[in-house]
Order: structure tokens, then C-alpha cells, then sequence
């Protein structure tokens, strides 16, 4: 597992060629959000097909649309811990 702050550090890791099976990204960090992480991994052919799963305390169906169009695999929220082991246990195939 790998942890950073924040988006800028995860495209660095990009950039760096680092490889995950899946990304978690809270939707409220200092700087890029999640929103734009993920709109930004997609557009990168070195992660584009790396599941994203968003964590957040906003879960409106508004919110999950906005999710769902910029490339989240799968939004979850943010103390649900078993329905992000699940989700992650989907997604990877675990």
C-alpha cells in the first residue's frame, strides 16, 4: 500500500511509473480534488484502466453522477469501511 496527501503526489508516482492495482482517492484534498485526480488518471494511458474508487462524506446521486463521468470505478462513503472492502475486493478481484 502506498499513501500520498494528496493528487499532485499521486500523478508524481504516474510519472515516476509506479503500477497499482487500484487507486482510493477521498473526493475533499488540499489542492487538485478527487474529481480531478481521477478525470486526470483517466486521461493517462499509463493508468487509465487502474480502477479509482472514490471515498467521500458527500453522497448525493448528484455526486455520484459527477463521479461516474469523470472516470470513478466505484464511490463509497468515507466510513463505510466494509462496503470499501467489498467494493475493492470487486474491483480487483481479490
Amino acid at each position: 500500500m502506498t499513501a500520498v496527501e494528496g493528487g499532485e503526489q499521486a500523478l508524481a508516482l504516474c510519472e515516476r511509473g509506479d503500477t497499482f492495482d487500484a487507486i482510493i482517492s477521498d473526493i475533499e484534498m488540499p489542492g487538485m480534488n478527487g474529481f480531478q485526480l481521477a478525470e486526470a488518471v483517466r486521461a493517462d494511458t499509463r493508468w487509465a484502466d487502474v480502477p479509482i474508487v472514490a471515498l467521500s462524506s458527500h453522497t448525493t446521486s448528484e455526486d455520484l453522477e459527477r463521479g461516474r463521468r469523470v472516470g470513478f470505478t466505484d464511490y463509497v462513503a468515507k466510513l463505510d469501511r466494509d462496503a470499501l472492502l467489498e467494493t475493492l475486493a470487486q474491483t480487483v478481484g481479490a
